[in-house]
Order: C-alpha cells, then sequence, then structure tokens
C-alpha cells in the first residue's frame, strides 16, 4: 500500500509540474503575435522496460518537465522515485544520472514521436537497452 501511495503521489507532483511548465512561445514577427506551439517529443510521461535489468527495476514510470530553460526527470521505480541529475537535453535526446541503492546509472535516451529509448549504464549491471512509450502527453 505505501509503494502505490508513493507511486500516486509522485505522478500527481511531476503532473503538477507538467501543467504548469510551458510549452507554447510567441511567434516573433511584424505580421503575427499568434502563439505557437513548441514540438518538444521528450517532455511527458513514460512507461519503460529495460532488458534484463534486476527484479524491481525491470520497468517504471519516467516523468520529464521543462520549466523555464532546465528540464527535470523523475524515474519511479517499485522502490520509490528518484530525481535525476546532470541533465542534458539536445533536440530529442536526453542525459543524465540517477542514483539507485547508492550506484550511479547513466540514462541517454531518444524520443521519437510517442516512443523513447536508449540505455542505461552502471558499474553492476552494465549497459542495458531501455524502451518506452509515452503514456502522459503536455497537451
Amino acid at each position: 500500500m505505501k509503494n502505490s501511495t508513493k507511486k500516486i503521489a509522485g505522478f500527481l507532483l511531476m503532473a503538477f509540474a507538467l501543467i504548469c511548465a510551458p510549452n507554447e512561445i510567441w511567434a516573433n514577427s511584424e505580421a503575427s503575435t499568434t502563439p505557437i506551439s513548441v514540438k518538444n517529443d521528450l517532455i511527458g510521461g513514460w512507461e519503460y522496460t529495460v532488458a534484463g535489468a534486476p527484479e524491481g527495476y525491470e520497468k517504471g514510470f519516467l516523468m520529464i518537465v521543462k520549466q523555464g530553460e532546465s528540464y527535470k526527470t523523475q524515474v519511479q521505480l517499485s522502490s520509490g522515485a528518484v530525481n535525476g541529475e546532470n541533465i542534458v537535453v539536445k533536440g530529442n535526446k536526453i542525459t543524465f544520472t540517477i542514483n539507485v541503492e547508492g550506484e550511479t546509472v547513466s540514462v541517454a535516451l531518444e524520443a521519437k514521436g510517442s516512443t523513447i529509448s536508449g540505455t542505461s549504464t552502471s558499474p553492476s549491471n552494465g549497459t542495458m537497452q531501455i524502451t518506452g512509450v509515452k503514456s502522459i502527453s503536455p497537451q
């Protein structure tokens, strides 16, 4: 029961941040002041799986939000939520690290529409493949 309460609380927190995150810019032209949407495939919630990961880490939920010019990530595992650090975004690619049981795990992902894929690398488990599907969109 505690894990589901943590998951729900984490989900609500990230959903609130996602709703508050700006995802529009104003067109900068003399002829138009109409807002235009900026497409960013990374932003949203992702249900993912990690092939070959230890039990309890083989699937989870990843939230990626943009606040101003910076990005925030949170990985929700069966054991609880972990915030990402050292986040770097280039186009539809994101890299970040998380601390899992005292070990730094590096994550590199690329979003293409409603799918995401990449790798996670840790000292004890090596490199593993990640695949995911977007389950929460910002709009």
